[in-house]
């Protein structure tokens, strides 16, 4: 119990999520008793304990991954037979019914670009609490600039085509502020006419840039058939007005407008 108390602890002071699957249900004969627990991790492997091995284990490891990825916890039956509904190819012949609890969750931030200020800026929500992902299609200058982020925070690839291999769950924060305002552009047409969907369940859309060059980007994005109802959501310029100027300043700037409305979503 001990190391299963300390992985929980080392993970969440690391902020770094993790799967407990607990065992809630067990009829007829099954490779596991009623709580027996197992945490899985985020790139998953099991870090601690077992839900009976063999196929049953795979299985709830795939799925201790996907409500990682969802964050959200779920209940499930399994069926220890090799055909059917909810079958999970074993003959045991029982039933068994696991929870799968997500723990050390936070609210996700996308940092879309690696240079200065998200070098300051991630240390900045990292210390908020925030689970913080950041991507940038430099490979190389990412993982040089963020070498302690552990590699499935790390997103590399072609902007903005990647984006469509993302998920942003629910009530997560983007922020879009990468080494060209074309690029800026790109990212953000592509959010609008491609994710819309996932982007009305967020809690913040920013993107940096001066006014002049904002107003030129909304301009173009409105030509391209983007309401204005739509563009009013993005918070652009990014930030809290408090005449920054440096890195530091602009990062402080932005965190504090993260959580201003993260204060007004609760």
């Amino acid at each position: 119990m001990k190391d299963f108390i300390n992985i929980i602890d080392d993970h969440i002071g690391r902020g770094i999520p993790l799967a407990l699957v607990t065992v809630v249900e067990v009829r007829g004969s099954a490779p596991q008793r009623t709580g027996a627990k197992m945490l899985v991790s985020n790139e998953g492997r099991i870090l601690w304990g077992t839900t009976g091995g063999g196929s049953i284990e795979e299985l709830a490891k795939k799925q201790a991954m996907t409500q990682l990825n969802l964050g959200q916890p779920l209940l499930k039956e399994y069926e220890l037979i090799k055909e059917g509904v909810n079958a999970t190819g074993m003959i045991c012949g029982g039933h068994m019914t696991l929870f799968f609890d997500i723990l050390g969750v936070s609210a996700k931030v996308y940092i879309f670009g690696a240079g200065h200020i998200a070098q300051q800026l991630y240390p900045l929500l990292n210390k908020l609490g925030f689970s913080i992902v950041i991507v940038d299609d430099r490979g190389e200058y990412l993982k040089e600039s963020f070498p302690d982020v552990i590699a499935s925070n790390l997103i590399t690839g072609a902007l903005p085509d990647i984006i469509e291999d993302i998920h942003f769950p629910p009530h997560s924060y983007i922020i879009i502020m990468t080494y060209t305002h074309n690029l800026d552009e790109k990212i953000i047409k592509h959010l609008l006419l491609n994710k819309i969907q996932e982007i009305d369940e967020i809690n913040y859309l920013g993107m940096i840039g001066s006014k002049r060059k904002i107003n030129e980007i909304f301009t173009r994005l409105t030509a391209a058939g983007i309401k204005p109802d739509v563009l009013n959501r993005v918070h652009a310029p990014i930030g809290i007005k408090i005449g920054s100027q440096t890195p530091e300043e602009i990062a402080i700037s932005i965190a504090a407008e993260i959580i201003k409305v993260k204060s007004e979503m609760e």
